[in-house]
C-alpha cells in the first residue's frame, strides 16, 4: 500500500474547529429563534373591553331601518320645512362625534367600544355628558328623521335610547369602573350619564 493510500490523521486542531462550527451554530441556531416573527398577540383575547353583544352603530342602523319600515307603512309628512333644521342636527352630530374621535386619538385611547381603553378622557365634550357621542347618535337620529320628512322615524328614538343605555352604557360603564376605579367614579359624580354637569 502506497503512501498516499493511507488515511492522513486529522489535524490536532480539527476537535477545536469542530468544536467551534458547533458553537457557531448553536448561537446562529438561537439567533435565528430571536429573528423568527414572534405571534400576533390579539389585545382583544385578555378580556380588556366592556361585554357588549352588538356595536352600537349597527344598532343606530337597525333604528333606521325600522323607522323607514314605519314611515312605509304610515306615511306621515310634516312638509320639507323642517328638513334644513334637520340637516343642521346631523351636521352638528357629525361634527361632534369627529370632534370625540380626535380628542380619543390626542390621548392615545381608542374609541372604539370593542377595543381596550387606555385613559380616561374628559376634555371637550366629556365635560359635560359622560357619553356624548351617543347623545349625537339621538341627535343625528332625530335629523335624519326630520330631514327625511318621516316624522314616524322619530318613534323609534325612545327605544334607541334604551337599548343604547341598557345595553351599551351600562357595560361600558361597568368596564370603566373596574379599569379606572376611583378617577371614573368621581367623573360619574361630577357629569351626567347622558347630558349635564353635577353641582360639586
Amino acid at each position: 500500500m502506497s503512501t498516499k493510500d493511507k488515511a492522513t490523521p486529522p489535524p490536532e486542531d480539527e476537535p477545536a474547529t469542530k468544536a467551534t462550527d458547533a458553537e457557531f451554530t448553536e448561537e446562529t441556531g438561537e439567533s435565528a429563534e430571536e429573528d423568527k416573527p414572534r405571534a400576533f398577540t390579539d389585545p382583544l383575547d385578555n378580556g380588556d373591553v366592556p361585554a357588549l353583544n352588538i356595536m352600537p352603530p349597527n344598532i343606530v342602523l337597525l333604528a333606521i331601518i325600522g323607522g323607514l319600515v314605519l314611515n312605509w307603512i304610515v306615511p306621515i309628512s310634516f312638509g320639507h320645512t323642517w328638513g334644513g333644521f334637520g340637516l343642521l342636527l346631523l351636521v352638528l352630530s357629525l361634527g361632534c362625534i369627529i370632534w370625540c374621535k380626535k380628542i380619543f386619538d390626542e390621548a392615545g385611547t381608542n374609541v372604539r367600544p370593542d377595543r381596550p381603553s387606555l385613559a380616561l378622557v374628559e376634555d371637550g365634550p366629556y365635560q359635560y355628558s359622560r357619553n356624548p357621542i351617543y347623545v349625537c347618535f339621538l341627535v343625528g337620529y332625530a335629523g335624519l328623521a326630520m330631514l327625511a320628512d318621516a316624522p314616524i322615524m322619530l318613534l323609534c328614538l325612545l327605544p334607541l335610547w334604551y337599548v343604547l343605555d341598557r345595553y351599551v352604557i351600562q357595560p361600558e360603564e361597568e368596564y370603566l369602573a373596574e379599569k379606572f376605579g376611583g378617577a371614573y367614579v368621581e367623573y360619574t359624580s361630577r357629569v351626567a350619564r347622558w347630558v349635564g354637569v353635577r353641582a360639586s
